[in-house]
């Protein structure tokens, strides 16, 4: 959560900073145990007060040697000094206008440290006057840069995280996840020099949103037990009366909010566990105190997470279409500027160990791109900066859709979703088909691994971006083609699939017939051929099919139309 924005005036500087208060971040854990595929997803939603907020997706390199730099939250002037060796990562920041930082959001290192940052969370009045926010102190703006450029491993990062706060002090309530390949870590920083971290259970998924979450503690466990206190923390807790116990054991939580929670966050946390536990999930209610870890009732997979994060509530008592719900805090709300995954598996070489899955504007009509850690550059279109506008801009390319799309959903969202997610769909199938190339260039050397990695990483960008402006072109037609025209007459938006890509994903061979524009998709005895700018379609067997659309190239690639496809 940005702790100030952009304003567009003085008058309306109050009502902008209420909005992103009421907003703020989802975050979302997924054990090894319960992956899929064996791996650590550490995931979170940065979202704002406002719908146009500009998020790049940059690589700050390594540095050797090069003594006498700082880290600087240039909002504030707070700094943090840096050795004279600093580690490469990959960052999400701000556009260099916006006034309140860098926000790296996400990081992941040439060691196979992902940081995730920040959740942002607030304790009890009496909490909060007992130990005031430090300012300057850290804040969410440099968090995670200032974390993975200097930690080998998750441990030194949470190390490395409370030193700040004990040598500096935070000036926010904030909550961070920590991974390698090897563990995970969940910190919960309550006030100026308070924080409780624990080790993540690798059999177990968490949902939550902005409200602490840490149950029942042993004040006497070690960080060998998987817990690092603040010192004084619950002597603390005991001398402001806030303690809530079980026997000898404290919840945090609980304890430093004075039991309260917040039905803009809660509602958070149930509609997680309604998605990856429905066993366990019950019908939402305002008090209870949602647990922060449980058993998912199934194995759980990255696309899943990238569900939680367009959840809208669709099909439960807090569905915001139904009568009296419509203010419901949603996950998947319009106003996140980037989404992102970060999925580390233990096996790989640590200079590799993750795919960073990146989605730019608010995900419910975006798509999560994903990207090889190793990776030394990104695409030219995740550099543009700029408070305005540009469609050079890869945040811009898909956060246009976004507005588009939910200018009405019962007419424009169905097919967007849809069009995105058989994408992600074949993205993830492509990583993990170039998985043993990449370990095997990285076994040549580092600098064959890191060329792979990007390469790769740029051409599936422009890819998607190519598509993404298809994508544009007709919803944008759409759009205007319903406008003025009365609710008997409007037509719901049918996406065009790349005919190619789909098709080989579905074993078909694909044959160009250059001498009259046809193109032939073969599988076995079953064959079909099209031809550009007709809607007919030829079948094995002599007969022919109309389209809903005409084939057409655009860019240099032919596409037809998302219901045919579907049909193959």
């Amino acid at each position: 959560m940005k702790k100030s924005i952009r304003l567009l005036s003085i008058v309306l500087a109050g009502v902008m900073l209420l909005s992103t208060s009421a907003l703020a971040c989802t975050g979302v854990y997924v054990g090894k145990d319960v992956s899929d595929q064996g791996t650590y997803i550490i995931a979170r939603s940065e979202d704002q007060g406002q719908s146009d907020y500009n998020k790049m997706f940059l690589v700050q390199p390594h540095v050797d040697n090069v003594p006498g730099r700082y880290i600087e939250d240039t909002a504030t002037g707070f700094r943090i000094p840096l050795p004279a060796t600093t580690y490469q990562y990959t960052y999400v920041p701000d556009y260099t206008r916006g006034d309140d930082g860098m926000y790296p959001g996400s990081c992941t290192n040439e060691y196979g440290v992902s940081v995730t940052g920040t959740v942002s969370t607030s304790t009890c009045d009496a909490w909060r006057s007992a130990d005031p926010f430090i300012e300057p102190g850290l804040r969410e703006a440099i968090l995670a840069a200032a974390v993975a450029a200097v930690s080998k491993t998750a441990r030194e990062a949470v190390d490395v995280l409370l030193g700040y706060v004990d040598e500096y002090g935070s000036e926010e309530g904030n909550t961070v996840m920590i991974n390698d390949q090897n563990e995970a870590w969940y910190i919960e920083i309550y006030s100026g020099h308070h924080y409780c971290a624990m080790k993540m259970p690798d059999d177990k998924v968490a949902v939550y949103g902005n409200q602490n979450m840490i149950g029942l503690v042993d004040p006497n466990a070690t960080a060998e037990d998987g817990y690092i206190y603040s010192d004084g923390l619950f002597d603390l807790i005991d001398e402001l009366g806030l303690a809530v116990k079980e026997g000898e054991l404290y919840h945090l939580a609980k304890s430093v909010t004075n039991n309260t929670r917040r039905d803009s966050s809660n509602m958070r946390n149930w509609g997680g566990m309604k998605l990856l536990a429905p066993s366990q999930a019950g019908e939402y209610d305002t008090d209870t105190f949602y647990p922060l870890f449980y058993s998912p009732d199934e194995k759980v997979s990255v696309l899943d997470v990238m569900d939680i994060y367009r959840n809208r509530y669709e099909g439960t008592e807090l569905d915001v279409t139904l009568e009296g719900q419509t203010g419901n805090r949603v996950i998947g709300t319009p106003n996140s500027s980037q989404i992102h995954i970060l999925q580390t598996f233990p096996e790989w070489p640590a200079a590799c160990a993750a795919i960073d899955w990146i989605a730019l504007g608010n995900t419910e009509h975006s798509v999560f791109i994903p990207f090889f850690s190793g990776i030394t550059d990104t695409a030219a279109a995740y550099k543009v900066d700029g408070d305005t506008y540009d469609p050079a801009g890869a945040y811009w390319k898909f956060k246009r859709l976004c507005t588009l799309a939910e200018l009405d959903r019962s007419l424009y969202s169905q097919s967007t979703r849809a069009f995105w997610k058989q994408q992600e769909q074949l993205m993830y199938d492509e990583m993990i088909q170039a998985a043993p190339t990449m370990i095997a260039k990285y076994a040549e050397s580092t600098e064959a691994g890191a060329a792979y990695v990007t390469q790769l990483g740029i051409q599936m960008a422009e890819r998607e971006m190519k598509y993404a402006d298809n994508l544009y072109a007709k919803l944008f037609t759409a759009v205007m083609h319903n406008t003025g025209r009365s609710a008997e007459r409007v037509a719901a938006f049918l996406a065009d699939v790349p005919l190619r890509q789909v098709a080989e994903s579905k074993g078909y061979t694909v044959t160009w017939n250059g001498a009259d524009n046809s193109i032939t998709m073969t599988k076995g005895s079953v064959s079909y051929t099209v031809t550009l700018e007709s809607y007919d379609c030829k079948v094995a067997g002599g007969e022919t099919i109309e389209l809903t659309h005409y084939v057409y190239s655009r860019d240099g690639v032919t596409y037809i139309p998302m219901d045919f496809a579907d049909t193959l």
